[in-house]
């Protein structure tokens, strides 16, 4: 007997790989209005713009490069993330903490969606399907308390926790819901970067999940725990721009700040190692590295050539997408 088609999976499966080189425009606004109220951390992406970038076209060449897994998924679905995606938005309640296990998220997927073959797939592999408020929903892991669902409005798929979704649902259709305190972050990001990210509170939340003790140390330091808020991002176009900023607590810490990157570049310069395929283009990035402080806020910009950016992503190998 076949096992359930898992479709939080298959949502997954079309987002992620695209998302860590990615990128997005103007965050919707009714996606932001869904997100949850607690929301710590939001990704997203407008998929029009990274795949008409020059590193967007290059990902699609690798992709067109003999991917089974990507073919079997649009034989299923129908959906082509390749055609048919326009926009990815992930957002989480809770980030690793110490002593606690990771929190799931919520992943919204805008695009063009076939209905009809998504639900006679779901059915012809057992899964159960549902309607909540008007919106076909997939019921993923009946047998888990904890229970994940899909659900598909028009031009919108969302995926997580059966609660959260659902929640997701009744902001998304109502228009007067207010907006999470982290969505102006979150806007503010996306106008500013084609890929991005942002997270309220302290990296030093992050320590938990981190199984290096020096690593996890250093999360834990004075320092990073003064930074109360991340953003960050990438533009992609003939340079690959990379910038982001830290929110302190005060102009003191952001200064303090500024002074330990300043330190640290120093020890990275005389322990610069021989270069190599991978080592050029990450000097490249830190030699075009600047850091700035102004007010409680730190911010970093940096590039990188388009052509240094692959090597990086290729580990300094070839590609048949370079070689066109």
């Amino acid at each position: 007997m076949k096992q359930p088609m898992k479709l939080r999976s298959t949502f997954l499966a079309l987002s992620l790989p695209l998302l860590w080189a990615a990128g997005a425009g103007a965050a919707s606004p009714d996606i932001l209005r869904a997100i949850p109220a607690d929301t710590a951390a939001v990704a997203g992406m407008d998929a029009d713009r990274v795949l008409n970038s020059p590193f967007g076209q290059f990902l699609l060449a690798r992709a067109n490069e003999g991917n089974h897994h990507l073919a079997k998924l649009i034989e299923v679905t129908g959906f082509d993330p390749r055609r048919d995606l326009r926009e990815i938005l992930f957002a989480t309640r809770s980030l690793p903490e110490a002593g606690r296990s990771k929190g799931k998220g919520v992943v919204f997927i805008r695009g063009a969606f076939d209905e009809a073959k998504l639900t006679a797939a779901a059915s012809t592999q057992g899964v159960a399907l549902d309607s909540y408020k008007g919106v076909t929903v997939f019921a993923l892991n009946r047998e888990s308390a904890a229970s994940d669902l899909a659900a598909l409005l028009p031009s919108l798929a969302i995926a997580g926790p059966a609660e959260d979704v659902r929640a997701a649902i009744d902001r998304y259709q109502d228009s007067q819901a207010t907006l999470p305190p982290i969505a102006a972050q979150a806007a503010a990001a996306a106008n500013t970067y084609d890929a991005w990210a942002v997270a309220s509170g302290s990296p030093a939340r992050f320590a938990g999940a981190l199984k290096d003790p020096n690593l996890s140390g250093t999360l834990k330091g004075d320092m990073l725990r003064a930074i109360t808020q991340t953003s960050g991002g990438v533009r992609f176009g003939a340079n690959i721009e990379i910038g982001g900023e830290a929110v302190m607590r005060s102009a003191e810490d952001a200064t303090a700040l500024l002074d330990v990157y300043k330190f640290l570049m120093s020890m990275v310069q005389l322990n610069a190692p021989k270069a190599g395929p991978a080592s050029v283009p990450l000097q490249s990035f830190l030699g075009s590295l600047q850091v700035t402080a102004a007010g409680n806020v730190v911010k970093f910009t940096g590039q990188l050539p388009q052509a240094e950016f692959e090597k990086l992503v290729t580990g300094g190998r070839r590609t048949t997408a370079s070689l066109r």
